[in-house]
C-alpha cells in the first residue's frame, strides 16, 4: 500500500505541475476540431464552463483502483484494529438527551456540541490524517442508552457535573460510554482516503 501511495503522490504532483499545460492543449485541440468540422468560429469551447480539472491522469486513476482493490483484499476488521498506527476515537453526537432514573431531565446538551473545542478537536484529528499519503477511516454510529463505569452514582443528579471532554459527554469526570442494554448500529462505513483528497468506499464482509 505504501509503495502504491508513494507512486500516487508522485503522479498527483506531476498532474499539478502539468494540468494547466495539458488543459490548454486539450482546449486548443477541441476548438481546432470544431473549426475543421463546422467552420471557423461557428462553435468554440465556452471559457466560462471550461475547467482545468477536466484533464485527469489515467495512470493516477489506475493506481487508486489498485490501492482500493488491495485495501478490500487486505483490510478486515481484525487487521484494522491491530494495524500499526490505528487509533480508536469515540465521540458523542447531539441527537440524544439526558435521563435520570428513566426520566428525562431539563438539561440542554446542545451547547456542548456548539462549542469551538468540540469542532476544533475533530478538525485537528482530520488535519493530522490528511498529512499522510493515505489513510482509512472506519466510522460506526451506535444508538442506545449509555452510562458511566461503576454503576450508580451516589447523591442527587446535578447538571453542573455534566461536561464534555475529548468530544465525549462526561458525568463527574467519567464518560457516558457504557451501554445499559446493548446498542443499535445505525451506520457502518469504511473509506480509503487518497493523497489527491479523493476517497472511495470499501466493502468488507466482516465489518
Amino acid at each position: 500500500m505504501d509503495a502504491l501511495a508513494s507512486d500516487l503522490k508522485r503522479l498527483q504532483q506531476e498532474l499539478d505541475e502539468d494540468s494547466a499545460k495539458a488543459a490548454k492543449i486539450a482546449k486548443d485541440a477541441a476548438n481546432k476540431a470544431l473549426s475543421e468540422r463546422f467552420g471557423s468560429l461557428r462553435y468554440i469551447v465556452d471559457e466560462h464552463h471550461w475547467d482545468e480539472d477536466m484533464v485527469i491522469s489515467k495512470i493516477l486513476v489506475d493506481r487508486k483502483e489498485e490501492m482500493l482493490a488491495l485495501a478490500q483484499k487486505t483490510f478486515n476488521s481484525e487487521v484494522l484494529l491491530e494495524e500499526d498506527g490505528a487509533e480508536e476515537y469515540k465521540i458523542h453526537l447531539d441527537e440524544g438527551r439526558i435521563e435520570v432514573d428513566g426520566e428525562g431531565v431539563e438539561t440542554s446538551i446542545g451547547e456542548f456540541f456548539d462549542s469551538d473545542d468540540y469542532h476544533d478537536l475533530n478538525e485537528a484529528k482530520l488535519a493530522k490524517l490528511e498529512k499522510l499519503d493515505w489513510f482509512i477511516i472506519w466510522s460506526r454510529t451506535e444508538a442506545g442508552e449509555f452510562k458511566t463505569e461503576g454503576g450508580q452514582h451516589d447523591g442527587n443528579y446535578s447538571s453542573n457535573e455534566l461536561n464534555m471532554e475529548n468530544c465525549l459527554l462526561t458525568y463527574r469526570g467519567l464518560p457516558l460510554v457504557i451501554p445499559s442494554n446493548g446498542t443499535d448500529i445505525f451506520s457502518n462505513e469504511l473509506e480509503i482516503h487518497f493523497v489527491d483528497e479523493t476517497r472511495a468506499s470499501i466493502e468488507m464482509c466482516d465489518v
